[in-house]
């Protein structure tokens, strides 16, 4: 069973505001990058789409949420879905877990989609990008990248092997930004 498109509208419409960040940035769009992840990470692994689809949709925004507890506004929500309450249940596991210890399919999905997301070049010229908007020289900013989270911390077969081709590539590059950074710097400092 998957989320009825209704289903998935309402939950959207729910937890889209709860992405928006205090500057006003909406990191909504996370969600669709996770999906695409899990597309990769979920084939051959047995699992139920609609529980990793809520566990993805409700991730970014735990903390937001206020209580998962039985009768709160969020339980009160997901029961106006129509969803049963052992699901809930499941749901509720889920995002309390899966950051630090998941225990489910859907859990180590979820998990390893969201460690992906932090590796891999894209994210070290994320990282980059904020350092600049935090105003951290370029040379501060070069000493502290680092390629993401370590393939063992990976509970996915796939995880472990996309993480680890990351990885490698991320290293190199990091590298090589560096070496060209600090040519250009011995070039500059040699015309003064």
């Amino acid at each position: 069973m998957t989320l009825s498109a209704a289903q998935r509208a309402r939950v959207e419409e729910y937890v889209r505001p709860l992405y928006t960040e205090l500057d006003g940035v909406e990191t909504f769009g996370r969600v669709g990058e996770i999906e695409q992840l899990l597309i990769e990470l979920a084939e051959g692994v047995d699992h139920e789409p609609d529980l990793l689809e809520l566990l993805t949709l409700f991730h970014g925004v735990v903390g937001r949420l206020g209580s998962l507890a039985r009768g709160s506004r969020w339980h009160l929500f997901m029961r106006s879905l129509g969803i049963a309450a052992e699901r809930i249940a499941r749901l509720r596991r889920g995002l309390e877990g899966f950051v630090r210890r998941p225990q489910t399919a859907e859990d180590r999905l979820l998990h390893d989609a969201v460690l992906l997301e932090r590796s891999g070049v894209g994210a070290v010229i994320s990282r980059l990008l904020a350092a600049g908007r935090k105003r951290l020289a370029l040379d501060r900013a070069l000493t502290q990248l680092d390629a993401g989270p370590e393939p063992e911390r990976f509970h996915t077969r796939r995880g472990q092997e996309i993480a680890a081709q990351r990885h490698e590539v991320t290293m190199r590059w990091i590298a090589e930004l560096r070496s060209l950074i600090a040519a250009e710097n011995g070039s500059t400092s040699q015309l003064n």
